[in-house]
């Protein structure tokens, strides 16, 4: 999804809810970290709140899914990069909760 469409989306669908939300970027292309960082940056100073991490795209993703597996369940570097990625956003938003 393109950020535009993102911010469309947030504006009439889901803050209009005033349930708490924040967006995550995911599939990053980890050649393009500094995109991600701006894309985040832009969100924030649009008042959409977003998660500080990401997930980056490895190939490991695509093994877990033909292997029927989580990708905390891989070998590998990649695998162990893919699952920090996921363990780093869940740490943000238990971190989030329990402020709340």
């Amino acid at each position: 999804m393109d950020i535009a469409a993102l911010v469309q989306a947030v504006r009439s669908a889901i803050a209009p809810t005033h349930i708490r939300y924040r967006v995550l970027l995911t599939k990053v292309d980890s050649r393009s970290i500094n995109e991600a960082k701006e894309a985040q940056t832009m969100l924030k100073a649009l008042d959409i709140p977003a998660c500080s991490g990401f997930i980056r795209t490895y190939k490991a993703h695509e093994r877990a899914a033909l292997e029927g597996v989580s990708i905390t369940q891989l070998r590998g570097a990649n695998a162990k990069e893919a699952s920090a990625d996921y363990r780093a956003i869940a740490q943000e938003i238990q971190t989030d909760w329990k402020k709340s």
